[in-house]
């Protein structure tokens, strides 16, 4: 006689690897009370506003991105790394190899999904792929996203990293994410050059994609894993906008907060930079309207 697994006893084992290990009790982690927190026809409307605006966004920003020139004919005139890219990108590869080790050590593999995680995996693409116009999409999209790292650096969520130095990679990973990488490539121009201060349609652009990340598969697979994927599923607790609408809430203030911080990052961090010599990254920099 053969045992036969019930669907929800082989889908928790399988997974189990995956999210097994984030524990409900503490306080927005997930779990059925977070899950409930909105009623359903409340979680739909805002998913449709939500969406709809972002799609909007996407469709009237899309046509007015533009990629310098100069970025362009610089694919054809690529330049070895140097070595204090290739140390950025070792240094960065061993702190995000060293969270994913915790992450699956403590079966909460899902929250590799969080946007500082996302952000580290790109700046490591960053970092490895040679400068092209791909990479100068994926670097200006990426400095929108920087208010994440910055928020939480400011209210930093540790009462679950229990393993010895996992609070200490915490910090390594964010002051590397939001310090450290960014400037750095900055600092080398070329494809890892932003838009003029005046310029916002990267900003919005990215706004609507982070947007439709987090109310498409990180709420998806919330509901579904009863995981609080960056509390799209339910507030955090030391949520200064902590309501029931908080997610609307979250709507308007990220809208002013993302340009607000792009451009004030992006002016403070060019003030503090040397001055750029003629050839940066294989190409002469030019401005960039």
């Amino acid at each position: 006689m053969y045992f036969i697994p019930s669907m929800e006893y082989s889908w928790k084992s399988t997974f189990d690897w995956v999210c097994g290990g984030v524990d409900p009790k503490f306080a927005g982690n997930g779990g059925p009370e977070c899950v409930g927190f909105l009623t359903p026809g409340q979680r739909l409307l805002e998913t449709t506003i939500i969406l709809a605006i972002s799609i909007l966004e996407i469709v009237v920003c899309w046509p007015r991105l533009k990629v310098p020139a100069h970025v362009i004919n610089a694919e054809h005139n690529r330049q070895p790394d140097s070595p204090g890219k290739r140390f950025m990108l070792v240094l960065l590869s061993v702190t995000f190899g060293v969270e994913l080790g915790y992450k699956f050590a403590t079966k909460t593999v899902i929250y590799v999904l969080n946007p500082c995680h996302v952000i580290s995996a790109v700046q490591i693409y960053l970092l490895a792929a040679p400068p092209s116009k791909t990479t100068l999409v994926v670097f200006r999209m990426h400095m929108t996203a920087l208010s994440g790292p910055l928020l939480a650096i400011l209210l930093p969520v540790l009462n679950t990293r229990l393993l010895p130095c996992e609070p200490e990679m915490y910090w390594v990973q964010h002051i590397l994410i939001y310090f450290v990488v960014p400037p750095y490539l900055m600092s080398l121009g070329g494809a890892y050059s932003t838009e003029s201060m005046g310029n916002f349609w990267w900003c919005i652009f990215t706004t609507g994609v982070l947007f439709i990340y987090h109310f498409i598969p990180l709420q998806g697979l919330g509901l579904i894993t009863q995981v609080n994927l960056n509390n799209v599923i339910c507030p955090a607790p030391s949520d200064p906008f902590y309501h029931r609408w908080y997610r609307l809430l979250a709507l308007i203030h990220q809208h002013l907060l993302l340009p607000v911080h792009l451009k004030t990052y992006t002016w403070i961090v060019k003030k503090l930079l040397p001055q750029c010599p003629e050839v940066c990254n294989g190409d002469v920099a030019k401005k960039d309207t």
